[in-house]
């Protein structure tokens, strides 16, 4: 499986996954994160659990899985100009128990993922440690991910993904521009909103098919960028995400955009948000896994025993403000000759849009929605 139908792949479970998500809220995901963990319970799973999981992450075997995340593995690893930490940790129950030979190679070798050995049966102790760990590596933006009450004696694997991303615009906003400004949340109402402005050279392009404009702002180091997708109606936004979910292909619009003089007025916004996979995987076709009677999870541990998925839970975290996401500010001024151009586009996201933050190759790390 190449790179490009990796992207695609986790482009339309990214999509699919947003659909699911609060309706008529802001949200931050990481369906990227959730992947990890997925993928690797894949390689743990006979049916009918194994081939839910290939179908919803749209991943053809295990050898894929094998080859396209080690690669997507290192080129995060490798990404330039931005902080991106992804972290992968597999906790298993004290004891016997031990993570079956073949899953625990590809815990290694594919995710990059640590295993520790933790005893479950202190509850809240062993939760605090899981925590801490995914405190330390977000940033501290990411506290509390799992409820004392989420592991007790009867739990004999914790499987975690964390992913943090802080970048610098390459282009930083003045903050001087930025002002309370309408955001149309339905055509009907609005709210007062701080948003930004800036004119400068983007890529930008504007999709009949999809109904919307879109816009690349990259960070420093040339490699990620934020893509917004502005719906061209006020309330165009669940149109052009279900049009995402049933297999649009986004990645070729992108592929149309060209470099012009844009003038962006964009909010600035802070999201946090908690999702419940439980209840959210199983409407992408994530059933099995949650199963107490044929969960499929046969090749999980080095012990014969029933296993199950009791509780998958994920928290996400964005800023976006004028220098880009939590940096410290400089001003330097550059006064150039002005000569006649063509007028700039604009781009005014003064209704709901979709975010995207991706990396280098355009894989996609974090999506997400802003309604204001």
């Amino acid at each position: 499986m190449d790179s490009k139908a990796l992207s695609s792949a986790i482009a339309q479970f990214s999509a699919k996954f947003c659909v699911e998500l609060e309706k008529g809220k802001s949200v931050v995901s990481s369906p990227l994160s959730a992947e990890f963990v997925l993928a690797l319970l894949t390689l743990g799973t006979t049916d009918p659990a194994h081939s839910e999981l290939l179908t919803a992450l749209g991943i053809p075997d295990d050898a894929s899985i094998r080859s396209s995340f080690s690669e997507v593995s290192s080129k995060l690893r490798a990404l330039k100009g931005v902080t991106l930490n992804v972290a992968n940790r597999v906790y298993v129950q004290e004891g016997p128990y031990d993570l079956e030979l073949k899953l625990k190679e590809d815990a290694v070798k594919v995710f990059n993922a640590a295993i520790e050995k933790l005893d479950f049966g202190t509850g809240g102790a062993a939760v605090e440690v899981i925590n801490d760990w995914v405190a330390n590596q977000t940033n501290q933006k990411i506290k509390d991910l799992l409820s004392s009450d989420s592991v007790d004696g009867d739990t004999r694997l914790v499987l975690i993904n964390a992913l943090y991303f802080k970048g610098t615009w390459k282009k930083q906003f003045d903050p001087a521009n930025t002002m309370n400004q309408p955001f149309h949340i339905t055509v009907n109402s609005s709210v007062e909103v701080p948003m930004m402005y800036k004119e400068d050279d983007y890529l930008y392009g504007d999709s009949s098919d999809l109904q919307a404009q879109l816009l690349e702002m990259p960070y420093q180091g040339g490699e990620a960028t934020m893509l917004v997708v502005l719906p061209h109606e006020v309330e165009g936004l669940d149109s052009v995400l279900s049009k995402l979910a049933s297999g649009f292909d986004l990645m070729s619009e992108v592929d149309k955009m060209y470099k012009t003089k844009v003038q962006v007025t964009i909010p600035k916004f802070k999201i946090e948000t908690e999702i419940d996979l439980g209840q959210l995987l199983p409407k992408l076709g994530i059933k099995s896994i949650f199963n107490r009677e044929n969960s499929g999870l046969t090749k999980v541990l080095n012990v014969e025993e029933p296993l199950f998925v009791s509780k998958a839970v994920q928290k996400a975290f964005i800023e976006v403000n004028e220098e880009g996401a939590e940096a410290a500010a400089a001003t330097g001024m550059v006064i150039m000759m002005r000569c006649a151009r063509p007028p700039a586009e604009r781009f005014r996201a003064d209704r709901p849009f979709i975010y995207m933050l991706l990396g280098s190759d355009r894989s996609l790390l974090f999506m997400g929605v802003y309604r204001g």
